[in-house]
């Protein structure tokens, strides 16, 4: 039966099988119809490699690969292939008939995506590429063209048209041609180097890009330049395009577009996990980065080439992409290519260059950067970069000043030092003008307040006020003896502004009381609670915005209920409407904790790390007594698991990796720093005693990573099971 596949009209029967009833759209590889199973008089959709392709053998392989691979997986979440075959020189794809739309089809009908859809949305589709990797298939050529959307928002991945399993050779290269689609492609494909079920979770951080904002993040006027981008640039942070968006969400995207895959998720299952935490508490830390950001490792996967041959291959990938290009003369490809090549060594060079002298003057005690152009971008974002990346701390090295301007509010307007001088960490000071709108207030002087009355002045202003304790030889308890920003600073109403509240002498001993339980209390009776505790309502967060007080439950509370706090101290909330509260207490699927039967390896981990983890168990996994103990004083001292969870790290574990937790009621946790970790790994000395345990029953429910602002308990003993307010 000879065929004309770029027309297969109305009532083409393939197969003996599969009646054509109109034309659905057409891919690279295939068009696609919609057909009726005549065995089943059911609806599906038909897949045919276009005429041009069928005498090519490795588009002839790659449609075979795709029949393969989607054929076996099934998921609620991937398009299922159903049958495929070959009617004389017709090959086709027989897959589920999904009534609905592509993801990018509902991008461009709504722009960006409220992420309360957005985030469901990825889960889902996360959920379909955990399984894939769980069966050895790695998707490759993850977009929003190759999601389908129902009417009801479920979300269906399909097109699995150049994967390969993880057991074959997964090169991107093919023949000297990149695959994929230049967009939304990982920067290893886009360098021809070894692709792994990372590559996948890059591509589904920029498809989150795109939902949030409805633009992307990469874009060009040629394939080469998208490519090259890729491979360089990182792009503005979503909450840019919109500024409701969390910035915990922005380090989710981040993390997920890392250009190292080291830095990314490490699964696709650790990707949903964090989105679904984010859903639970937009407030939390999320997206943190183990490793250096964006330092992309070389690879080995293209043996001896040079590195200009990286480029060639983007010069390959567009001809692949877009077949116009190939009329192009030889000579002015000649000519691109050189150009290209040139400006990759120049940069390698530039590149080279900066770092031979930061590192000698390193080597001199000259710690320094170049200070780049930061008028224009968002204060938050460059603050937290300048702290992060290289120390520096606000009203000693790192000064922001607000004043009332035409500029978007929250943005930086001017600087001192201007951009591109040496600012040497420790020695020079960096000002950055950050514009407050038209509307503008100044930090009242509350140093000598009660806590309360400066509280409730700085509130009455419109600031966020975060309350920090501290002891003092000089300040009586519960008065401000500090604030950040200082007094007589600009900052516009909605900043924060820290408060340091005096304990008193640090050998005076505090009055305690323990934290009663508030969750699920409605918020006038939460606060009778907390006073009759003698304790006070700290930062208060909606779930999903702000609720009126009479219609607020409480759904969250930091510290937990059960943990001994100072007398005044203050207890955080997560608020919400009755229906969000029944809506965090009964999760849906994708949001429901993990039962774990056997004991994870968590010795080399930071305590953040694994509070992370077993705070996302289930009740019936967790042991009934977690207790942690410490190599030395010093150790505890310099490494606090409820201070500094991110710098304590677990040298021994009671339960032995893969032990079975059934039964077990106590797992005791060795911790220290990370010499004492090193240490452990190369000894060169005898380990030190540890000090003696405690216990606390610990508390079951899912809490949220813990922050750099929690104050720290005032117990010197150490401490159990994590809870909310250690981490």
């Amino acid at each position: 039966m000879k065929v004309n596949k770029q027309n297969l009209t109305s009532g083409t029967i393939l197969g003996g099988r599969y009646s054509i009833i109109r034309t659905l759209g057409q891919g690279g590889m295939a068009h696609v119809y919609m057909a009726e199973d005549l065995q089943n008089n059911s609806y599906v959709a038909l897949k045919v490699m276009r005429d041009e392709l069928s005498d090519d053998p490795e588009f002839i392989r790659r449609f075979a690969t795709e029949a393969r691979a989607a054929a076996s997986l099934d998921h609620p979440n991937i398009v299922a292939v159903l049958d495929y075959g070959q009617d004389e020189e017709i090959r086709y794809i027989v897959q589920e008939y999904v009534e609905g739309k592509t993801l990018k089809d509902l991008i461009r009908e709504q722009g960006a995506l409220d992420y309360n859809l957005a985030i469901p949305l990825m889960v889902q589709i996360g959920l379909a590429l955990e399984h894939a990797h769980k069966r050895g298939v790695i998707h490759r050529d993850m977009k929003p063209q190759n999601v389908m959307i129902t009417s009801d928002m479920v979300a269906k991945v399909t097109d699995f048209g150049i994967a390969r399993t993880t057991n074959a050779n997964t090169i991107t290269l093919t023949g000297g041609v990149a695959f994929g689609s230049v967009h939304y492609f990982s920067p290893e494909q886009a360098r021809g180097s070894h692709v792994t079920e990372r590559s996948d979770l890059y591509s589904l951080g920029i498809m989150l890009y795109e939902m949030l904002t409805g633009e992307l993040p990469f874009d060009g006027d040629s394939s080469v330049a998208v490519a090259i981008k890729q491979l360089q640039e990182m792009p503005d942070p979503p909450s840019r395009y919109n500024a409701k968006l969390p910035r915990s969400l922005d380090n989710i995207v981040f993390k997920a577009i890392q250009k190292s895959p080291a830095n990314r998720y490490p699964s696709a299952r650790a990707f949903v996990d964090e989105l679904d935490a984010f859903l639970r508490n937009p407030q939390g830390r999320y997206g943190v980065v183990i490793g250096n950001r964006n330092r992309v490792e070389a690879s080995s996967a293209l043996g001896g080439q040079a590195k200009g041959s990286n480029f060639e291959k983007i010069h390959e990938l567009e001809s692949s992409l877009n077949k116009s290009r190939r009329t192009r003369t030889r000579s002015t490809s000649v000519v691109v290519l050189i150009i290209i090549i040139t400006v990759a060594i120049v940069i390698a060079g530039l590149y080279w260059l900066i770092n031979s002298i930061k590192n000698s003057n390193r080597q001199n005690g000259e710690d320094f950067f170049v200070l780049d152009d930061y008028t224009g971008e968002n204060i938050e974002l460059i603050a937290n970069n300048l702290i992060n990346e290289y120390g520096l701390e606000i009203e000693s090295d790192l000064f922001i000043e607000w004043k009332t301007n035409d500029v978007i509010k929250g943005n930086i307007y001017d600087q001192e030092p201007k951009p591109k001088q040496k600012f040497f960490i420790g020695k020079d000071k960096l000002t950055l003008k950050v514009s407050a709108g038209n509307e503008i207030s100044y930090v009242p002087d509350v140093v000598g307040e009660t806590k309360e009355n400066a509280t409730n002045l700085l509130e009455n202003m419109g600031y966020n006020v975060l309350i920090k304790y501290e002891s003092s030889e000089t300040y009586s308890e519960n008065i401000v003896f500090n604030s950040l920003p200082r007094p007589g600073s600009a900052l516009p109403p909605g900043e924060k502004v820290t408060i340091y509240v005096s304990e008193g002498p640090s050998n005076a001993t505090a009055a305690t009381t323990i934290v009663p339980n508030i969750v699920g209390y409605t918020w006038e009776a939460a606060m009778q609670i907390l006073s009759d505790a003698n304790l006070n309502i700290g930062e208060a967060t909606g779930i999903d915005g702000s609720v009126a007080e009479k219609d607020r439950i409480i759904i969250k509370q930091s510290p937990a209920e059960g943990i001994e706090v100072r007398t005044n101290s203050d207890v955080a909330v997560t608020y919400g409407t009755s229906k969000q509260y029944d809506e965090y207490m009964n999760p849906t699927e994708a949001t429901t904790t993990k039962g774990v039967t056997n004991m994870p390896d968590f010795v080399g981990k930071t305590w953040n790390v694994v509070y992370n983890e077993i705070t996302t168990w289930d009740a019936n996994s967790i042991p009934s007594s977690i207790k942690v103990t410490y190599v030395s004083e010093t150790s505890k001292a310099e490494a606090y698991h409820l201070t500094n969870p991110e710098k304590t790290y677990i040298l021994k574990q009671s339960v032995s990796p893969g032990s079975s937790l059934s039964g077990v009621n106590e797992v005791l946790f060795t911790l220290g720093t990370y010499a004492d970790y090193q240490e452990m790994l190369n000894p060169t000395v005898p380990p030190t005693t540890t000090t003696e345990p405690t216990t606390t029953p610990p508390t079951t429910e899912p809490t949220t990573a813990p922050t750099s602002e929690t104050v720290p308990p005032t117990s010197s003993e150490t401490e159990t099971e994590p809870t909310e307010e250690g981490g």
